[in-house]
């Protein structure tokens, strides 16, 4: 063969062999920079829908503990008879019940407004959700929001708190409410209807709060060096809200693509008066902008309020848009395309001249130029690796058969392991085997493994095992890798929400525990009332009701004083729950009042237990400032009856017998007699 010929298909076989070789590294170039770009919307997105979860809690929680006041329920409902006998909402008494709501939450108002953004703070009324009370707007009264508040509309009809993003006339946020149930205990008498219902309340109203957006978003852009806005689609925007807010983008015909709501740094404003951003997708999407010499990564995903929730179908309301600098990654990416175009070119330069002079060393050259393009490629892995070992968040890979591919210092500190001990492993079956309380953790429920089979991104809570054992919640999102037609793997961030289950936990324990005593609150001890009720429904057995009352509470307070009526109380409760089993239950109904459920227990075991309580009640007497008072309590039982349609109403037979221990003179015990309507039975001991 002639010697050209063979310097020619040398040539060409090495010309291809490098440009093979540097197209390969740029495409594993761009492979790591879609990563690190997904990674990073993945991670944005999940810590603001966090985020939000936690505010929509907040208002949620406020609503709540304000709506559950007795004297707020109280003035609320006078406000609601008032106005339904005929009464005007500038009427007299409608204006000194509306001052009397002032003067009680003015302070209140002003604190939350300060420390939580509070917006919007109102009272509605039943059952046209009448305004009665705006603190916000105190001049504006007496108009329905009836077809304005869909929320409020959901918490009237069933009474269950609720929270969530909504769009009004003038303000868009976060809106929490909650109901406002009068007590029938505290005066005033149930209507018939009610009281053939079992319903221990009057639905007076529903206390709505709304915070603003705007603090959420500084945080979360401070705290992670991001620009973040809310934008709401044009047609779901009042003329009211145009007005007040003004945004930089709104023209004359007000044909934009967006309204924008909120941001925490210029440039949405910017891009949007540019025309740079579009009304969105319905799914969420990422792509690079360059704006004023920078190069930013902008994600994009939709905002479902409050409706759009509750209906899959209904368009988002708007989207949320964030973005970050990526000088860092696309200058990385770029100048390691560079190196290895220029790595390739200078290699098959320098292989072609020794080709050219030495032929019959062509093969130990090309080692070396192979050894050369290894260490570049080497050199920019670990410059990719330090932006992934730099998130705060655990971040880790998952092959298509569960093995884990990679794994960030973040996520090992959380997990207790080390890297050789988890990449490589199937990462179910490492950290991942078993829910929290021990139970199975099979394949196919773990969200992880779904995603690998169907390649739908997914968010939800979780729970971790560490390696010495102990397991920790966590807010996880797994988002699908996508190469090609095939299955990639997925990626998996991740975060301890060990201090938010703690708080909601704190929440929860406020929302069902009497603040005085730390009985449980009515609304918890009737609820736990029903779960007996139904337990004994299904599985058979016995259960007692007591409903105890301390004698001559009010000449307690009169004579020592409200804080030593408290004291007397908390004395009470220490009392009972010396005696209690864990199975047992008491609960403060209303001032002096108590209930105690004794699953398990018989007539005569309530009463052998309330004629030992009546004694340790009377033989110790309560103490406040060194003043011993003496106390005794009133007791009535009933057997909880499963012919019973509620609690309810065994409830009512045990409050009758206690009526009939006052009424014989109190310091007894009487049982309700099953057959008579209200009537009790005292015991043989009780009458002392």
């Amino acid at each position: 063969m002639p010697y050209k010929l063979v310097v020619l298909i040398a040539s060409t076989a090495l010309a291809a062999l490098f440009a093979g070789g540097a197209v390969l590294s740029l495409q594993q170039h761009d492979n790591r920079l879609k990563l690190q770009l997904e990674t990073q919307a993945v991670r944005l997105q999940s810590i603001y829908e966090v985020s939000m979860d936690e505010l929509e809690h907040e208002a949620r929680a406020l609503a709540y503990n304000m709506a559950a006041d007795p004297e707020i329920a109280r003035i609320l409902g006078e406000a609601n008879h008032f106005l339904r006998a005929g009464g005007e909402s500038n009427d007299a008494r409608a204006v000194e019940l509306r001052a009397a709501l002032t003067a009680k939450l003015d302070l209140q108002w002003q604190d939350m407004h300060r420390m939580f953004d509070l917006r919007q703070f109102q009272f509605l009324l039943t059952p046209d959700l009448r305004s009665f009370l705006r603190f916000h707007a105190t001049e504006r009264y007496g108009d329905s929001l009836m077809e304005l508040r869909p929320m409020m509309r959901s918490i009237q009809s069933d009474r269950i708190p609720r929270s969530g993003f909504e769009i009004g006339r003038a303000f868009a946020g976060i809106r929490g409410g909650a109901p406002v149930i009068r007590s029938y205990a505290d005066g005033h008498t149930a209507p018939v209807d009610a009281q053939q219902a079992g319903e221990t309340g009057e639905h007076v109203g529903t206390l709505e709060v709304g915070i603003g957006i705007d603090g959420l978003l500084k945080r979360l852009s401070e705290k992670l060096d991001i620009g973040i806005a809310v934008l709401l689609r044009p047609e779901r925007v009042t003329q009211a809200m145009w007005s007040l807010y003004q945004p930089a983008t709104r023209a004359p015909e007000r044909s934009n693509c967006c309204f924008l709501l909120s941001a925490s740094r210029p440039e949405a404003a910017a891009w949007l008066a540019a025309a740079l951003i579009g009304r969105g997708k319905p799914e969420p999407e990422s792509w690079l902008q360059t704006w004023e010499q920078k190069r930013f990564q902008v994600i994009r995903f939709p905002l479902f309020d409050f409706l759009g929730k509750q209906n899959p179908a209904r368009p988002p309301a708007g989207s949320i848009l964030i973005w970050r600098n990526a000088e860092t990654e696309l200058t990385a990416h770029t100048k390691a395309r560079s190196i290895t175009l220029r790595n390739a070119f200078a290699g098959y330069a320098l292989v072609q001249l020794i080709v050219l002079l030495l032929l019959n060393l062509s093969r130990r050259e090309w080692k070396r130029q192979l050894d050369l393009q290894t260490a570049a490629i080497s050199r920019l892995s670990q410059q990719n690796a330090l932006l992934l070992n730099t998130a705060g968040e655990g971040i880790y890979g998952v092959e298509p058969n569960g093995v884990t591919s990679f794994i960030n210092p973040a996520a090992l500190t959380m997990l207790g392991y080390t890297a050789a001990q988890v990449v490589g492993v199937n990462q179910h079956r490492l950290f991942h085997h078993h829910h929290a309380d021990g139970s199975p953790y099979p394949d196919e429920a773990c969200p992880i493994f779904q995603t690998l089979h169907d390649g739908k991104r997914r968010s939800c809570e979780d729970w971790f095992i560490r390696a010495d054992g102990t397991a920790f919640p966590v807010a996880m999102t797994v988002a699908p890798i996508d190469d090609g037609d095939q299955q990639g793997g997925a990626v998996v961030v991740f975060r301890d929400i060990s201090e938010l289950k703690e708080q909601r936990e704190a929440l929860l324990q406020l929302a069902t525990t009497d603040s005085l005593t730390g009985a449980s609150n009515r609304r918890q001890f009737l609820e736990r009332l029903d779960e007996e009720l139904a337990r004994l429904k299904r599985k058979g057995g016995t259960a007692s009701i007591l409903m105890a009352d301390l004698d001559h509470f009010k000449h307690v307070n009169d004579t020592h004083g409200h804080a030593a009526g408290d004291a007397v109380l908390k004395h009470f409760v220490e009392i009972v729950r010396q005696t209690l089993r864990k199975t047992d239950v008491i609960g403060r109904l209303g001032g002096e009042e108590f209930a105690i459920l004794l699953p398990g227990d018989g007539i005569e075991g309530a009463r052998d237990f309330a004629e030992r309580l009546c004694e340790a009640v009377k033989t110790s007497p309560s103490s406040f400032e060194r003043t011993p008072i003496p106390i005794s309590v009133s007791i009535g039982i009933a057997s909880l009856n499963t012919r019973d349609g509620s609690a309810e109403a065994s409830l009512q037979r045990a409050d009758k017998a206690l009526y009939d221990a006052k009424k014989a003179g109190r310091d007894q015990v009487r049982i309700h007699t099953p057959g008579e309507s209200g009537t009790g039975r005292a015991t043989p001991e009780a009458a002392r």
